[in-house]
């Protein structure tokens, strides 16, 4: 049987609901779906600046969208 999975990931703008871990946020995807958001080690500068309402650019794996990767907060101008 061969399970092939999508090598392309998707970016979007997530809108955080709540942090329930030091890294980890809950966040709402465009579609209205949630997911948990992560902030990697190399982003850690962003953990403390991250508030529920604030918009951040998420990346997701198309075979699992209950999982996101924080990579930077959007700024509006």
């Amino acid at each position: 049987m061969n399970t092939s999975y999508p090598s392309q990931y998707i970016d979007c703008i997530c809108t955080i609901t709540e942090r329930f871990a030091p890294t980890a946020f809950h966040a709402t995807m465009p579609n209205g779906k949630t997911t948990v958001a992560f902030v990697q080690k190399k982003e850690e500068h962003l953990r403390e600046r991250l508030r529920p309402g604030d918009k951040v650019l998420c990346t997701v794996c198309p075979a699992d969208f209950e999982r996101a990767r924080i990579r930077s907060i959007v700024t509006t101008a």
